[in-house]
């Protein structure tokens, strides 16, 4: 019985699929590039396979998700060597039930290779949505980044595809309502040639970014980042911050915005958005490395709010990246002084009562005071909290830092 049981499962297991190396994604052309387009992997399929990112039901599973370059419209082409059999109630999954909401399917996906060849076709006539606000040239290739207010009916579905893809790679990714008028969306093009010899081009998607406009008293606004994607085959190229500080410019162009904010970054982002503010801030006359040496001033917030509508809480984070940066760590005495400035601020929630908690997101960061509540504990740990704290921040200014060293300007 027992060896029966372990055949049985052993036989399921083969069932089992990663998602994650299952799915591959292709952003196509035309037709013929299906076979030969390289494959990308998604980072997270938890939204359509669950937490374990797991696809059940089939041996040797591949997916492989076609888009449109321009449109982002989707063929989906499903291989197996076999299908489990319908065993004590355990159906395969059903995948193109999974990848993509009942909602948005029609929208999203094409009925067949038919269908995706006509929009293959189709695509050649897509234009930008929105108004040009920036373009730059970058390794050889020209793009384009527009911003887009506008909620029109053809717009609204192509957010829907672009967001549907973000699925596969922005954490608790969501679609947006988009005829709530507070949402602001930025999108970013590749200008490429057709390759049909008569010098017309075509603007194949990159990557987009989208943001909501919080109400700042009395006649302000505080934009801030909910969502930002950039397409797999565009990364580790220094696009993501050119992209980024494009869009920044726009935004800080407009007198009305008071600050730019960002809503639960990510660790990728978080560094993105680390490196375009302080190769920004290196350029501000405050943040030399004289003023640096000297601590964090009203100075330094107020040249980074008033420049570059950065926060009061992230223009102190570039302030110690940059002053960590500058620091002689042969210098015994000036890197001690930095580390009690850095444990100074990390200090606070540790001595203040009940009632000042609530002014403590003026300090630090969420993840700063999740590892801070420990107000109660003794002084020894504190004391190794503290270290601890200190070290593994400096860990990831470092990656900033090394950053700006391999690259000091973003265009």
């Amino acid at each position: 019985m027992v060896m029966e049981d372990l055949t049985n499962v052993n036989r399921n297991r083969k069932y089992i699929s990663d998602g994650l190396s299952a799915v591959k994604m292709t952003f196509l052309q035309n037709m013929n590039d299906m076979a030969t387009a390289p494959r990308f992997s998604p980072e997270m399929v938890y939204q359509h396979f669950g937490d374990e990112e797991t696809i059940y039901g089939y041996d040797d599973l591949e997916v492989t998700i076609h888009h449109t370059a321009q449109t982002l419209h989707c063929y989906v082409n499903i291989s197996y060597s076999s299908k489990v059999k319908n065993d004590k109630g355990l159906e395969a999954d059903d995948i193109v039930e999974k990848l993509v909401h009942p909602d948005v399917r029609p929208n999203v996906l094409v009925s067949g290779k038919g269908e995706f060849q006509q929009k293959l076709l189709g695509q050649k006539d897509f234009k930008p949505f929105g108004e040009m606000v920036h373009k730059f040239r970058s390794k050889g290739k020209d793009f384009e980044v527009y911003r887009v207010s506008e909620q029109s009916e053809e717009f609204n579905l192509f957010l829907e595809r672009i967001q549907t893809l973000g699925m596969f790679f922005i954490e608790c990714c969501s679609l947006t309502d988009n005829s709530e008028e507070n949402w602001l969306h930025y999108f970013i093009y590749e200008r490429c040639d057709t390759g049909e010899g008569d010098g017309s081009t075509v603007a194949n998607v990159v990557g987009f970014a989208t943001l909501y406009k919080f109400y700042n008293y009395c006649d302000k606004i505080r934009p801030r980042i909910a969502q930002m994607l950039l397409l797999p085959q565009y990364r580790k190229s220094g696009i993501g911050a050119q992209f980024m500080e494009s869009f920044l410019r726009d935004l800080r162009a407009t007198p009305e915005v008071f600050d730019v904010t960002v809503e639960s970054p990510g660790e990728q982002f978080t560094y993105l958005r680390d490196y375009v503010d302080c190769v920004n801030c290196m350029s501000l006359p405050e943040f030399s490395s004289e003023n640096l040496k000297n601590g964090y001033t009203e100075d330094m917030r107020s040249a980074c709010l008033t420049k570059l509508k950065i926060s009061k809480m992230q223009s102190r984070r570039v302030y110690e990246i940059l002053r960590y940066r500058a620091t002689n760590k042969k210098d015994k005495e000036a890197l001690k002084a930095q580390r009690i400035d850095v444990k100074k601020r990390l200090y606070v929630p540790m001595k203040r009562s009940d009632k000042d908690w609530r002014r403590l997101n003026m300090a630090l960061t969420a993840e700063e005071l999740r590892q801070a509540a420990c107000g109660e504990i003794d002084e020894d740990n504190k004391f190794l909290t503290l270290v601890q704290m200190y070290d593994k921040l400096m860990e990831s200014y470092q990656k900033t830092i090394d950053r700006i060293e391999a690259h000091p300007n973003i265009f």
